[in-house]
């Protein structure tokens, strides 16, 4: 029996996809413009999408051919059955044709002043919608509880302490240095910090901080990845999800630095700015405000089915907190987005624009990249889905760039500026509506961690759960100042008004260090709580080469008598200009040329 030429074989799975389909008249060949408007698309053509040059496309099916050969003898039926089996998917149709966009007009609460006064609360204020006396009780509770726990007697620290230590570590963000204790050395002493409490016991409340009660807490709840700050997370997304959400919301992953080897949730991605660290999905507006977060806690560590893949699991999760039917608008970029996910989003009222993978085009045929660049930059192809009303947009700028949407479509058109390399200028050239719409509103995620980038301390400790603690403060901080610029705008107050990240970010840490606190005489009652103590002097002597290189060590004269630095017995009016030390000299000593040489 003569064996049949391979170029005449067919694919097992181009079969499938044929009786699955029920469409004849297959062509190999990209569609053009004018012929697939109105026309049904047929999934068959897809396997062949990576290359148009016929010479590929033999290999391509040679080689399939070459891996299912064996199966030449088994009945084509039962073929059929075993590769068909569990399989339920949904059958879109793809068609040239106008996209009808729905109505897209924002139903939801309003965003309003604070105060319809006109007058803005203080940064604190804003800072305690986030961070509030009740998470700040809670960590004072179980701090001396683990400090019992693990010292065997009471750190005894209060409200206004772990305030403080809020406000140090603020402060620290403002001025960073490479470690915590050179904030209390000589030669870099900075006093906003040192003044408010000696190293030794800023120190010891770090390492007590706590949220949970080691020795109450059940089996049950250790199966939680997070168990050791799950209150303090709890309490601070209900915070966040009190806050008025905008019309536009952002879902994309934040990163949340760290190397340790103690948490067992720590995740590596490639090609971001810190690889390593914690993953948490958030959702925010434009500007940046987080209104939901879940911290990814790895494989197995989420519950709930696996419906929409990961990233469609997240955003149909994070959306629940949002009220439905209101023509919300949500972005996500190309890990999150599938047709499954844009349908089930339009059963509950949401709007949805973002990126798409070249694998979750659900046997969309757009043109090709290598079409597209042929047409030139800024030439576009879509396809809409009848039934869940879904366009498809592939639009060539530098490269291809594919999107999906429910509301926004390849019209109305406008102009994007460009740089020509072959003409070295700038260019414009089209661009769809859709585009102009995800690159507008997408970027909340990105803006949010740009803020705490630039007033965050990192703080190294083998207690993982505290760098979510001091990442979610920050973000306390960020979310404050955010809608405070948000009030402000509300209210008409602009320009040099406007507190800037830093100032805001300096008055909350002044704030939660010096109110409530008072000087007294005398050692304080057991019932309230203990004040400060007064700053210590600490005078910083001068460098060794600048006090003995023999240049403007002049002498003056001071209003104020010093302890003379040389003998430490006489108190002299007398200091050096440069060195700005009492040094004394008489009859008896010469205390001034005893300083100066070596």
């Amino acid at each position: 029996m003569a064996s049949r030429s391979k170029r005449d074989c067919v694919p097992v799975e181009q079969v499938i996809d044929e009786i699955d389909v029920n469409v004849s008249d297959v062509s190999l060949d990209g569609p053009s413009d004018e012929s697939d408007r109105d026309e049904v698309y047929d999934p068959g053509n897809i396997d062949n999408l990576e290359s148009s040059d016929s010479e590929s496309d033999h290999e391509h099916l040679s080689e399939v051919n070459d891996e299912s050969s064996g199966d030449d003898d088994v009945p084509l039926a039962q073929i059929l059955a075993s590769a068909t089996e569990g399989k339920t998917k949904t059958k879109y149709t793809w068609r040239k044709k106008d996209f009808v966009a729905p109505q897209d007009q924002f139903q939801g609460e309003i965003v309003e002043p604070t105060d319809p006064t006109g007058i803005t609360e203080t940064p604190l204020l804003y800072f305690k919608r986030f961070v509030t006396q009740e998470m700040i009780e809670l960590i004072v509770d179980y701090t001396n509880r683990y400090s019992v726990q693990k010292q065997g007697k009471c750190v005894n620290t209060s409200a206004k302490e772990i305030e403080q230590v809020l406000g140090m570590y603020f402060k620290m963000g403002l001025v960073e240095m490479p470690s915590i204790r050179m904030y209390w050395e000589k030669e870099t002493r900075y006093p906003p910090v040192t003044e408010v409490m000696s190293r030794n016991r800023f120190q010891l409340l770090l390492s007590l901080i706590h949220f949970v009660d080691n020795e109450t807490v059940s089996e049950e709840t250790k199966k939680d990845r997070l168990w050791k700050i799950r209150p303090f997370l709890d309490m601070f997304r209900a915070r966040c999800l009190q806050t008025t959400p905008a019309e536009h919301q952002s879902i994309d992953e934040m990163m949340v630095p760290y190397k340790g080897k103690f948490g067992n949730i720590r995740q590596y991605v490639r090609g971001k700015p810190h690889p390593w660290g914690f993953k948490v999905w958030a959702r925010c507006s434009v500007h940046g405000i987080l209104h939901d977060f879940d911290v990814y806690q790895g494989k197995g560590g989420d519950k709930g089915a696996n419906v929409f893949g990961i990233g469609g699991d997240v955003v149909v999760k994070l959306c629940k907190t949002l009220p439905k039917d209101v023509g919300h608008k949500i972005y996500a970029d190309n890990f999150f987005t599938s047709v499954e996910l844009i349908e089930k989003l339009s059963e509950d009222g949401f709007l949805y624009a973002g990126t798409v993978r070249k694998n979750r085009l659900a046997k969309c045929n757009v043109l090709e990249e290598n079409a597209l660049k042929k047409k030139g930059r800024g030439s576009h192809d879509f396809r809409v889905e009848s039934k869940t009303n879904t366009v498809c947009v592939r639009w060539q700028d530098s490269k291809a760039v594919t999107l999906m949407s429910n509301y926004a479509g390849p019209e109305p058109m406008d102009k994007a500026r460009r740089w020509d390399k072959s003409k070295k200028d700038y260019t414009n050239v089209d661009r769809p509506y859709i585009i102009r719409e995800y690159n507008t509103h997408m970027g909340g995620v990105d803006m949010l961690d740009a803020h705490i980038s630039r007033c965050k301390y990192s703080i190294r400790t083998r207690r993982w759960y505290l760098i979510l603690f001091w990442h979610f403060t920050s973000i306390g901080v960020i979310n404050a100042w955010l809608l405070y610029k948000r009030d402000c705008s509300l209210l008409g107050i602009t320009g040099k008004s406007v507190m800037k990240l830093r100032q805001f970010q300096s008055k909350v840490a002044q704030a939660l260090i010096e109110r409530g606190t008072t000087r007294k005489s005398g050692r304080p009652s057991l019932g309230e709580e203990t004040s400060p103590k007064p700053p210590k002097i600490i005078r910083v002597e001068p460098c060794e080469d600048a006090r003995f290189d023999q240049i403007a060590h002049w002498p003056v004269k001071r209003d104020k008598r010093r302890r003379c630095a040389v003998c430490k017995t006489i108190k002299t009016d007398t200091c050096c200009e440069k060195c700005d030390v009492p040094l004394c000299f008489n009859e008896r000593r010469n205390c001034y040329k005893l300083y100066h040489i070596k």
